[in-house]
């Protein structure tokens, strides 16, 4: 007895000290700094940097730093550890003596005055292969003009080959005694002049951008690029900059911005932008890698740019592929590999697809060439490259992935955006690219009618949803099922509110009954959209819901033809707010400031609005013309002479046609916008985008064109010119359409002042369109359209 107690005794002493060890350890614990670790970063190929927010616990914070690892997902201080910093709008922790094309994990870490260590969360870090860029210089200046230069240069190419992966590139520097500042070719032949302020390091790395394609080449300065809001001053469109911009300037809303020849910020435009300091060296270096990963080519060894890791893959992870385009499976279907080892989008639902390996694919990334590879979880057989067209990347037993299987990962630049709007979730899509440096345009892997699946020469434009790719998880793959079910159901309520606007517009009956069925058929689908969790099911009741809006515009004529059918909402991007998706553009086309312009060059812009009933149709836009110089055009025009050359009309040129209003037409007695023109008799007129944008917003330079479609079916919108003009220009924005009825626009006039007579002779008295009477028994009428009881009424 006496010895169980002595061993309780013991017993309880121990639970003592582990519980004051414990309670000592959680109040360690507490005085531990709270660390968070930017999830965004920027790498070179030997040096990398983070952002991070420190919070101290009680305890004073002695040192910040981050630490990394090529090892361990979790870093230590007793990893690699920096406290260099640079300061930018906060401070940038620098990372030095990275080994290229490496993977590595880095966090922030804090030390407390108490001994306490706070860590944020890792981050992934692939640095990349470091760059080969070569120079020389022919030493054509004085001694101290070769230093300068030569010293400018070195330094220049230091920075670049450690923070780019651009290769194949040689600067051929030479002296240009009558240089006044200095220029450079793309590809690098690049001349300095004896101004002394441009023999420095920052010269040299503005020349570098214009040898790597900036304002050189036509991604940069094309007037059709993708890349590049509109065809003077905008803002550079690739995510990949802007994402390298933000995290550098440490800003939610910064972007990249460019004229046919500069960059801005970081490319330092002249002698006086060129302060010296690691910031700005490092920023251009970053803001050079970024715009190429972006799609501009740096040499003719990335012909279309450069590869990098866009997509954030674990090896071990299944994931799920979808077409991002929703007319190819985004709600529906997952990438498949079939029996013959092709790949197809075959329907399933998330679950099917989380157990059916066919649909699931590792994807692996290697960090030497930066390319992707992918292998089906069935089969183990990976992707490859065969040929163009149908078919042409399946999939191949290899034991080791060759050339053939690398595929250059690019992300677009918008989250997925589909009929029925953007997803809850947002998600991006990739373009699988096969890496030929031959091509400005290489084969990628494009979604193809009927599940299959096609290789299509690579199109940047935001628009090519079918050619790219989206990657998910398994959960990631039902979340978006989930989030797909709620888009299209608001697609659907769009479409129902579509229908609805249609029914409460003033109008009468031309088919007896065609109100009621039309209210049957909405309370029907929207009972069976709220019934449904599947987003295939509930896109098609929307489809049903505007078939039968349409079919309802045959059965009834307006009866006050001041407010006709509101059709816009059946075209796509009437405003081009979002885009162009939908239209038929020649290829001078520029869009900006939710607007199109063409300058000196053909005009041409067609748009299809499918399915639609015959009947009166009027189109409406704004839209100018200046054809010629500004002179020319107000000499012309005020003498009488409008000259304009592009017109509107709806389906042919047959039904008529009508030119736009010429720039002069609607002069502003006031300024509207900065870059306002003045003309001669002090009135003004739009100059760019930006004033266009500002008189179309007061109304200015609306255009209209009416005309009768004899027979139901795909109606086309035309705008174009008949030639091109010198210095001629042309802006449009705000398309509408209206809809009167199946009746013609006569036969529009006379139904409404029939309906509105008050020679009755009898309830059920029968009217012809001139207003004679005809009868009271409709079935002894030929064929036509008559007016009863105040309404018209169709005899077939």
């Amino acid at each position: 007895m006496i010895k169980k107690t002595i061993i309780d005794i013991v017993m309880m002493k121990k639970a003592i000290i582990l519980s004051l060890s414990l309670l000592a350890s959680m109040q360690l614990s507490a005085q531990a700094p709270t660390v968070v670790t930017d999830t965004r970063s920027a790498r070179g190929a030997t040096m990398a940097f983070g952002r991070a927010t420190f919070k101290a616990n009680g305890s004073a914070i002695t040192e910040r730093g981050f630490c990394w690892s090529a090892e361990t997902k979790e870093p230590t201080v007793n990893d690699n550890t920096t406290r260099t910093t640079l300061s930018n709008n906060g401070l940038i922790y620098w990372m030095k003596g990275l080994a290229p094309a490496t993977k590595y994990y880095a966090r922030a870490y804090a030390k407390a005055a108490d001994g306490s260590i706070g860590y944020g969360d890792a981050i992934k870090i692939i640095t990349l292969p470091e760059g080969t860029i070569s120079w020389s210089y022919d030493n054509g200046g004085s001694d101290a003009e070769n230093t300068r230069i030569n010293n400018a240069v070195s330094r220049c190419v230091d920075y670049w080959n450690s923070l780019t992966s651009i290769g194949g590139l040689h600067l051929s520097v030479h002296y240009g005694a009558s240089t006044p500042t200095a220029d450079c070719s793309y590809g690098g032949w690049l001349r300095v002049g004896p101004n002394s302020s441009y023999q420095q390091t920052g010269t040299i790395m503005h020349e570098a951008l214009h040898a790597i394609g900036v304002g050189t080449h036509t991604v940069w300065n094309g007037s059709a690029s993708p890349l590049r809001a509109g065809s003077g001053t905008g803002r550079w469109l690739g995510d990949r900059a802007t994402d390298v911009l933000r995290f550098w300037d440490n800003s939610t809303t910064a972007v990249l911005n460019g004229d046919v020849t500069h960059l801005w910020p970081y490319g330092i435009n002249g002698a006086h932008e060129d302060a010296g300091t690691e910031v700005l060296y490092i920023g251009n270096s970053l803001i050079a890698q970024a715009v190429c990963e972006d799609g501009l080519p740096p040499t003719t060894s990335f012909s279309f740019g450069l590869p990098c890791y866009s997509f954030d893959q674990e090896d071990d992870v299944k994931y799920y592929i979808k077409n991002e385009s929703d007319g190819y499976g985004l709600y529906s279907s997952f990438l498949v590999e079939d029996a013959n080892h092709k790949l197809k989008w075959q329907e399933m639902t998330a679950e099917e697809a989380a157990k059916n390996d066919a649909a699931a694919w590792f994807v692996t990334f290697t960090p030497g060439n930066q390319y992707y590879q992918l292998r089906n979880a069935a089969t183990g057989y990976y992707m490859t490259y065969a040929s163009t067209g149908l078919d042409g990347i399946r999939t191949v037993s290899r034991t080791q992935p060759t050339e053939a299987e690398n595929f250059h990962f690019m992300r677009s630049r918008t989250d997925i955006t589909t009929a029925s709007g953007s997803l809850v979730t947002p998600q991006r899509g990739y373009w699988v690219i096969h890496p030929d440096n031959s091509s400005a345009a290489p084969g990628c892997l494009t979604a193809s009618s009927n599940g299959a699946t096609t290789v299509q020469s690579l199109s940047l434009a935001d628009n090519k949803q079918v050619q790219r790719w989206v990657f998910l998880t398994a959960a990631q793959a039902s979340d978006m099922e989930n989030s797909s079910s709620v888009a299209a159901r608001d697609g659907f309520l769009k479409n129902k509110n579509i229908v609805e606007s249609l029914a409460n517009t003033p109008h009468r009956e031309l088919v007896q009954g065609a109100d009621n069925a039309l209210a049957e058929t909405v309370a029907d689908l929207t009972s069976k959209c709220n019934a449904s969790t599947v987003a295939a099911e509930i896109l098609g009741y929307a489809d049903e819901l505007l078939a039968a809006g349409k079919a309802f515009l045959e059965q009834v004529a307006v009866t006050d033809t001041e407010k006709p059918f509101d059709l816009t909402a059946f075209m796509a991007n009437p405003s081009f707010d979002t885009g162009t998706d939908g239209w038929s553009m020649s290829s001078g086309a520029v869009r900006n400031y939710g607007e199109i312009e063409f300058y000196q060059t053909r005009v041409s812009a067609t748009t299809t609005v499918k399915s639609m009933p015959k009947g009166t149709y009027t189109m409406k836009v704004q839209a100018f013309q200046r054809p010629g110089s500004y002179t020319d055009v107000y000499n012309a025009y005020t003498s009488g002479k409008d000259n304009v050359t592009v017109n509107i009309w709806l389906q042919s040129t047959s039904l008529g046609s009508k030119a736009i209003k010429n720039i002069m037409a609607e002069r502003s007695v006031s300024s509207l916008h900065s870059s306002d023109k003045k003309m001669a008799d002090g009135s003004y007129i739009p100059n760019d985008m930006a004033s266009a944008a500002a008189h179309f917003a007061k109304g200015a330079y609306d255009n209209e064109v009416t005309a009768y479609i004899s027979a139901a079916g795909n109606l086309s919108l035309y705008l174009r010119g008949a030639n091109e003009i010198g210095s001629s220009w042309t802006c449009f924005d705000n398309f509408r359409l209206y809809y009167y009825g199946p009746l013609t626009l006569d036969e529009i006039t006379a139904v409404k002042e029939v309906g509105l007579s008050k020679d009755k002779k009898a309830d059920n008295a029968v009217y012809n369109l001139s207003g004679q009477f005809v009868g009271t028994d409709l079935r002894s009428l030929p064929a036509g359209v008559y007016i009863q009881n105040h309404k018209a009424v169709k005899v077939d």
